[in-house]
């Protein structure tokens, strides 16, 4: 069966065209979510609008052919088929509520898929007069999508005279890999590749331990993710599986002796929390039991059965607190039982992933570093204790030190090794187990860095798509402890030891913690980014006395998206300038100070310590300090000074600052104005410097801390007198108060009753 189609813009008759322009702009704010994963119609991806024809196979028919032009590029798809979907011990649910939905193989095959020196894609067709999926292309990826029936009745419009009844209006855009509510991490699934990974797997070692393990993925952290996802399943799975495979990474590590594998066999992805499983807002001693008892009602007690697992892990978005002595601590990350593996109500852990404070703050748990957080959870039920806790290892330095900040504890301990070497009792550990293949982490190659890259592991961090890597950061020390920071917010950010894989340097990668000359898995498929066009805002203006307007503008680095590399794209993604605001403001221009007493009144709703009538004011400008002009001083509830609260509200998504255009300075006849809350002239330009770096204020740390107070000279930093004179105007370092590694400590254990008892 040969499908011919002509995809320019929307082609009618032979060779006849009409292209349909901006249907974005007809669309509701739902249809917009749905097709762009976004309601901004300045940020919708490339698309066009095509008719396809309908696909009616035989019942008997397995392949066709289907070729097209899309983008001005010929495609040549041979679809077959895809009989193998899903294994038959799959085992992944959709918990909403009190009911959960298996998700089984259709009753019947409607979907195919293309490996052929063209393309790779995966399309579905199981709507009648639908085709919807993915064309994975050397340098892009496109994505099908049927219109809605308003949508198509809308294209057909014009197309009375012309209209094919055997066709379908659809949608054909550029994927959006990496964006703010669309974010995808490709995985390199050329065909060539796979030889490897078959290779690999059939020579582990046949003395390795086996851990079937069973994954709840909680509401909260589905919240956290999904969004970010958009709202795509198939993708959140994908990225759990990454993070699986970086813990399977730690567990192949040389430092712990025997290599242990993880097997996947179930997954839970909440929607809706279970009645059953009570969470108590993350009270960790209660929490455990909760899901110790959950997870064991679910277990199937023969581990002959394809559907038992040894352990249970709980992926939780809540902020894990405990009460210790009589005082509530949110350090804690996570909680096990040692030595509770195998044994039906001790095989269970919980364990953070993209926990922020109650400012939105990262905690260690936030990103990648959530891996040596669940594998030191892992390590706990295996029988592993704290390093230096009855044992004579060192208190830091690897995977079960008592503390967990950001830096790099990548190893194991010889103190940890032992325990592996004496796993002889765990007989649950002696089998072996293949997974499901779409459940399957071993596809990484224990380099998960390869596909999820250093910039990427900062979006996953602050899940922001601007999110870099520091730019004056050494990028050999990212394998100890990788900085991001990004144009949204101040700072900088730890995220931890950066993934095994991860490029940093020539021909170096991260591996075990450390930066080391060591060729990753091949064949590797490397293809440098290069900068699509900019895209402008419209003018917008805050409407202040004397100011100006503002706009930004943005691109991406996708002309061609970058593959398993962060090269090619220099500079910054997105730039701020001024613009005349006279017909957007006209005469409804408020002054500066009215301005900023409405914020502190906003801003006193959230922080106490502000005093609820108001009263705001613009700080003068400093040489040393360029942001102080454009920082929104507030008055204290306690004090007649004022305060700027950036540290506060820097990871709410509630700006401390004046609108940009705003007026704050004049010097030598030059009007200064606030351009990424910065005093600047007005002649400057961004492109001519890193603005990351170069305009830095923020000299420390932004990661959530063990301890909630802001050391007082950083208060002072930000503080000014009754009269408008700043209290501070150097911070030193040693002055920041960064965490120290034992504020991080803490018992994420549980000792079970002696094993006698329970035998």
């Amino acid at each position: 069966m040969l499908v011919g189609l002509c995809l320019v813009g929307l082609c009618v008759g032979l060779g006849q065209g009409f292209v349909i322009e901006a249907l974005h702009d007809h669309m509701t704010e739902s249809e917009l979510a749905y097709y762009f994963q976004t309601g901004d119609k300045n940020a919708i991806p490339e698309y066009e609008v095509v008719n396809l024809p309908n696909v009616e196979l035989s019942s008997d028919e397995d392949t066709f052919h289907y070729e097209f032009d899309a983008f001005q590029r010929p495609i040549r798809l041979q679809l077959q088929k895809n009989n193998h979907l899903a294994s038959p011990d799959l085992q992944t649910f959709l918990i909403e509520d009190d009911f959960q939905t298996l998700l089984p193989e259709p009753p019947k095959s409607c979907h195919f898929i293309s490996q052929n020196g063209d393309a790779v894609a995966a399309i579905s067709s199981c709507e009648p007069r639908t085709m919807q999926g993915l064309i994975l292309l050397e340098d892009s990826t496109l994505e099908i999508h049927p219109l809605t029936e308003r949508l198509q009745a809308l294209v057909r419009e014009p197309l009375l005279e012309n209209s094919l009844d055997s066709s379908t209006p659809h949608i054909i855009k550029r994927a959006n890999m990496i964006s703010h509510n669309d974010d995808v991490y490709p995985f390199p699934i050329a065909g060539e590749i796979m030889p490897y990974i078959r290779e690999a797997a059939s020579h582990r070692p046949a003395s390795a331990l086996t851990v079937e393990v069973a994954m709840f993925f909680d509401e909260a952290a589905y919240k956290i993710f999904s969004p970010f996802l958009g709202n795509d399943d198939r993708k959140l799975q994908d990225m759990l599986l990454a993070y699986m495979n970086g813990v399977q990474a730690l567990y192949h590590h040389p430092s712990l002796g025997t290599s242990i594998e993880l097997v996947l066999v179930r997954l839970d992805i909440m929607k809706k929390q279970h009645s059953n499983m009570p969470h108590y807002n993350g009270e960790r001693s209660k929490l455990l039991d909760s899901f110790c008892a959950y997870q064991s009602g679910l277990n199937q007690k023969d581990d002959e059965d394809p559907n038992h697992w040894d352990m249970a892990l709980y992926v939780s978005g809540l902020d894990f607190y405990a009460y210790e002595n009589g005082r509530k601590s949110g350090v804690t990350m996570g909680l096990a039982t040692v030595g509770g593996v195998c044994l039906d109500k001790y095989n269970c852990l919980i364990a953070e992933l993209g926990t922020t404070n109650v400012f939105g703050k990262p905690y260690p748990s936030a990103g990648f570093t959530s891996v040596y957080i669940l594998a030191h959870e892992i390590g706990h039920n295996l029988g592993m204790h704290h390093d230096s806790v009855g044992n004579t290892c060192p208190k830091e330095g690897y995977v079960m030190s008592p503390s967990r900040g950001t830096n790099g504890e990548t190893q194991w301990s010889h103190c940890s090794a032992e325990v592996v070497s004496k796993l002889g009792w765990a007989k649950c550990l002696q089998d072996s187990a293949r997974p499901p293949k779409n459940l399957d982490h071993s596809h990484f190659l224990d380099s998960p860095g390869q596909v999820y890259t250093a910039k990427r592991q900062c979006e996953i961090l602050l899940r922001d798509k601007h999110a870099v890597v520091a730019p004056n950061q050494e990028l050999s020390s990212i394998c100890f402890n990788l900085q991001c920071k990004t144009p949204h917010r101040s700072g900088y950010y730890f995220a931890g030891p950066a993934l095994d894989g991860t490029e940093c340097g020539s021909k170096r990668y991260c591996y075990g913690g450390e930066c080391v000359k060591k060729s990753p898995p091949k064949p590797i498929k490397v293809v440098p980014g290069g900068w699509g066009p900019w895209k402008e805002t419209k003018c917008s203006s805050g409407c202040i006395e004397k100011s100006r307007g503002f706009q930004t503008k943005k691109r991406e680095c996708n002309n061609p998206r970058p593959v398993s590399t962060d090269s090619g794209c220099q500079g910054s993604s997105i730039e701020f300038g001024i613009c005349k605001d006279e017909k957007l403001c006209k005469n409804k221009r408020i002054s500066v100070t009215d301005y900023a007493s409405q914020k502190c009144q906003e801003f006193s709703k959230l922080l106490p310590e502000l005093d609820p009538q108001g009263g705001g004011l613009q700080a003068p400008h400093e040489e040393g300090r360029v942001w102080m002009g454009c920082a929104i001083f507030c008055r204290r509830a306690d004090s007649g000074g004022f305060y700027t609260p950036r540290m506060e509200l820097n990871d709410l998504g509630v700006s401390p600052y004046f609108p940009d255009g705003t007026w704050c300075h004049r010097e030598k006849n030059l009007n200064y104005y606030c351009l990424h809350h910065h005093c600047l002239p007005e002649n400057f330009q961004f492109s001519k410097v890193d603005f990351l770096d170069t305009l830095e204020d923020f000299p420390f740390s932004q990661n959530a801390g063990p301890l909630s107070a802001i050391p007082p000279a950083i208060k002072s930093y930000f503080s000014l007198s009754p009269d408008g004179k700043p209290l501070k105007t150097v911070l030193r370092p040693h002055e920041t108060n960064s965490p120290k590694e034992e504020d991080w400590e803490t018992d994420d254990y549980v000792i079970i009753p002696d094993r006698r008892i329970l035998d």
